[in-house]
């Protein structure tokens, strides 16, 4: 990624031919590429064209330090970074880099963005692209690309909204709402490109077969039911916490700890929020209020409402309050509850099981 002249001559639309890199681009029928393998190869070419034709640099976040998009080497200084960028690897590979991602979406730093073939400063990507049309000429397929824009210098902004933040990580965050692109239609969750997208559908909703009557279903949840339902199974929950006083077991260690202080008379444990006035059991539930009320580390978002939520149990407890649905039954009684937890507090409360 040098930017002496004769590389920004290579790169522009005039002298396509001579590039490897971007030979043939303009002859490409880009409809029928689409139709065979996504649009993943025009996001990647709008990409390319961006990164060959500006001062942007491309960069990885990785355990909480800015790496180099290639090799992963970590930086704490972003000018480093971008001089690491630009004098140790080219273009194709960057290319080479991306493709190997499934066009996962890349991020970029564009604190400093100028259009390479005439020095014109910018301050978007949108006017960036814009200014490579109307000025050099350089054709794109489409209006969109692989780009997350960031700028790391003394704030920490959305380059899309201009919310602030005091961190990265949170910032890296609250840019989900802005790339989904793909939805999946039976969990609503968001994708940046069609590829991530079949790869979730693959991985998280292969038809689940019952075991009795061979009917599929899209989710656990809903062969669970209906095993419950149709063939009166019994689930029990993996008993993972043993009391070390006696023979009894618990799922959730918060649920041992309560043991372990209403019948064997230890001590009640306090672990204190370090913001507010709450005093927590165990260090994962006082962990678990800290990040999902005063970190606010919600990337989980409800199909039907779009609020988020800290985890996708959160979001499954929470779709109850849209559906109305009752799925556990009291074994004793046979009351019906909307989630486990309400079940949990019912069996406690009412019938002295914990």
């Amino acid at each position: 990624m040098n930017r002496d002249s004769k590389t920004v001559e290579i790169f522009t639309d005039d002298y396509l031919p001579k590039c490897s890199f971007f030979s043939g681009a303009n002859q490409k029928d880009w409809s029928k590429i689409a139709e065979r393998r996504g649009n993943g190869p025009i996001l990647r070419e709008n990409s390319l064209k961006l990164l060959a034709n500006s001062t942007i640099f491309v960069f990885q976040w990785n355990k909480s330090r800015y790496r180099c998009f290639c090799c992963k080497e970590p930086f704490s200084d972003v000018n480093l970074l971008r001089e690491h960028t630009n004098s140790k690897h080219n273009l194709k590979t960057i290319e080479k880099k991306i493709i190997s991602q499934q066009n996962k979406l890349v991020k970029v730093e564009i604190s400093i963005l100028k259009c390479k073939l005439c020095d014109l400063s910018v301050n978007s990507l949108d006017i960036l692209k814009l200014h490579l049309i109307e000025s050099h000429k350089i054709k794109f397929e489409s209006n969109e690309d692989l780009l997350v824009p960031f700028k790391i210098g003394a704030e920490l902004n959305c380059q899309i909204c201009n919310e602030k933040f005091t961190v990265f990580r949170l910032l890296n965050i609250h840019m989900n709402k802005h790339f989904q692109k793909q939805v999946c239609h039976i969990c609503g969750a968001g994708f940046s490109n069609l590829v991530f997208l079949n790869l979730h559908k693959t991985r998280s909703h292969k038809p689940l077969k019952c075991r009795h009557c061979e009917l599929n279903f899209n989710t656990k949840i809903d062969k669970k039911n209906h095993e419950i339902s149709v063939h009166n199974m019994k689930f029990e929950r993996k008993l993972r916490f043993p009391c070390p006083y006696c023979n009894e077991r618990f799922y959730q260690e918060n649920l041992r700890v309560e043991h372990l202080v209403e019948k064997h008379g230890l001590k009640r444990p306090e672990f204190k929020c370090s913001i507010c006035l709450k005093v927590f059991i165990t260090k994962s539930l006082c962990n678990n209020h800290l990040k999902n009320v005063h970190l606010k580390e919600k990337c989980h978002e409800c199909d039907v409402c779009h609020n988020f939520f800290y985890t996708k149990s959160d979001v499954t407890r929470h779709k109850v309050t849209h559906t109305g649905e009752k799925n556990y039954s009291c074994s004793m009684c046979n009351n019906p509850f909307a989630s486990k937890d309400s079940l949990r507090r019912h069996m406690k409360r009412t019938h002295g099981v914990h």
